[in-house]
């Protein structure tokens, strides 16, 4: 008898670890894309490596030309910085926005408590990755391209200083969205 009760105290105990585990709500953002469905993995996988390299480049960019040049560049619509859906944005680390192209009437405002219609503050999760060593963040944000619709984005971020972070998003489409 005291064997059964060690062995289903040992079963309750292991139980507890992992549902512990399963709904820790402190993972790191970067870390958040292993929780999307395998299509949409699939279907980024690609668009992802060129997203990283469009924002490794935005920060080069900034390092040789200093912030202000990068900044004007990052915020002129038919710049460098914008390919097709890509564009560089930038925050600096109190959530004040530095570089939006396609949305000119938030630069210099403070959007840190921004939610997205989950009510995820993204902007703190941008700015949170980025200080973590930069990485990949899911929330849903208005769509210039498809007449400002709200849809699922991901996108990867990085500081540039300890002052400021740049990123870039993928919109996703209805098929491959998160539920």
């Amino acid at each position: 008898m005291k064997r059964q009760a060690v062995f289903f105290a040992f079963i309750f105990v292991l139980a507890a670890i992992l549902v512990v585990g399963c709904t820790d709500t402190s993972t790191p953002p970067q870390d958040r894309t292993h929780m999307m469905p395998a299509a949409t993995l699939t279907r980024l996988s690609g668009s992802s490596e060129k997203l990283v390299a469009f924002v490794e480049k935005a920060c080069e960019y900034a390092h040789v030309h200093g912030k202000d040049a990068a900044l004007s560049e990052f915020n002129n619509q038919s710049g460098r910085f914008v390919d097709g859906e890509l564009y560089i944005f930038a925050y600096d680390t109190k959530g004040n926005t530095l570089a939006l192209p396609f949305q000119h009437d938030l630069l210099g405002k403070n959007r840190l408590n921004t939610t997205d219609a989950n009510g995820t503050a993204f902007i703190r999760e941008l700015i949170s990755t980025a200080q973590s060593g930069g990485g990949f963040v899911h929330y849903y944000y208005l769509d210039p391209a498809d007449n400002y619709t709200v849809k699922p984005k991901l996108s990867y971020v990085l500081m540039v200083d300890q002052d400021w972070i740049i990123g870039a998003g993928i919109y996703e489409t209805n098929e491959t969205a998160r539920t």
